[in-house]
């Protein structure tokens, strides 16, 4: 009633704009233009006071994002809603009209509800109407409510089922991902990398370390052990007489070298000749010049003599050892415990 009575006063409002000889006499038109304007910026206006008396009830629509789904396929159900006025969804609804299917996910958001289904028969489904649970503005539940959706369903084997062979059934699949079980294995393998350091580490630190005393061979076992090498080589038989006389040098000026502490193997033989003061030590003298004249002076040994040299040398390196016979093939050796 009220909209029609403000639809009224609008007419007469711009009926009493007509003049009054246009309605009474066709032909007179001079101010139908002004009138035709005047319509054109009133309509809209009456239009807009009739939308302002309406009242809001809201509005829902569902949609599905398919037609068709396979036995065990999930689908989404979209839903679009419009509250009224002061209305507000509780924090966690509830649509209703889904009883048959199980919901596997619901998206709340404004004005757009998203609910993944899953389709579990084999038969088409159709929903009963579906209602949105809201508050109005003086906290009473009201409900928003639109038509059924049907889905249909699809084989999982197509049209031709009886000449398709049955499949075993599926294993369970498992909702763990492995990734989780692998990297729970490396951090038992880190762990067990991680004690065994430990516990070598503590093996290490806390041992008793078990030392080799170091042998030094005495300067007599080794000037014979040294001249015994050299004989074995056979030089001298094979004609190469310099280079036993060298070896024969440098191993005698080694071991009088170590048991008088002056660097014999680099002195020449008359320099060794002035550092020298025993008799005893006098006696290698002419062992190293002999083996200088072969050295420099191409002189060359009888078979007899160089036999004589090694003799004379062996006898050297008894007499000026320190150490009593007995023990000049003895090489000490033994272990020493911190």
């Amino acid at each position: 009633m009220e909209l029609k009575k403000i639809t009224l006063q609008k007419f007469w409002m711009i009926r009493s704009f007509i003049p009054q000889s246009a309605i009474r006499n066709p032909h007179f038109c001079l101010r139908l233009p002004t009138f035709f304007l005047f319509i054109l910026i009133c309509v809209p206006w009456i239009s807009w006071a009739a939308d302002t008396g309406k009242v809001d009830t809201g509005g829902l629509t569902a949609t599905l994002d398919q037609t068709s789904v396979p036995v065990g396929g999930v689908f989404w159900l979209a839903l679009d809603y419009r509250l009224p006025e002061g209305g507000q969804l509780p924090d966690d609804p509830e649509v209703q009209g889904l009883d048959e299917l199980s919901i596997l996910k619901q998206i709340n958001k404004p004005g757009h509800i998203k609910i993944q289904l899953l389709f579990d028969q084999v038969e088409p489904w159709q929903s009963g109407p579906i209602g949105l649970p809201y508050l109005d503005a003086d906290g009473q539940i009201q409900h928003l409510t639109t038509e059924p959706v049907s889905i249909q369903a699809v084989s999982n084997i197509g049209q031709k089922a009886e000449g398709i062979p049955l499949r075993p059934i599926r294993d369970i699949v498992p909702t763990q991902t492995i990734w989780l079980s692998i990297l729970l294995w490396l951090a038992v393998v880190l762990a067990l990398i991680l004690i065994g350091a430990g516990l070598f580490w503590w093996y290490k630190r806390h041992r008793k370390p078990t030392v080799m005393g170091q042998y030094s061979e005495p300067p007599d076992i080794r000037a014979r052990r040294e001249l015994r090498s050299l004989e074995s080589k056979g030089y001298f038989e094979n004609g190469r007489v310099k280079k036993f006389y060298f070896s024969f040098s440098e191993i005698m000026r080694r071991y009088l070298e170590a048991i008088r502490n002056f660097p014999a193997a680099e002195y020449t033989t008359e320099e060794i000749a002035r550092h020298i003061s025993t008799a005893q030590d006098r006696k290698l003298i002419p062992l190293l010049q002999q083996a200088d004249l072969v050295k420099f002076a191409d002189s060359v040994p009888t078979p007899a003599r160089k036999e004589a040299d090694i003799k004379a040398a062996l006898a050297y390196i008894r007499e000026s050892s320190a150490r009593p016979a007995g023990d000049h093939e003895k090489a000490p050796s033994r272990e020493v415990s911190k």
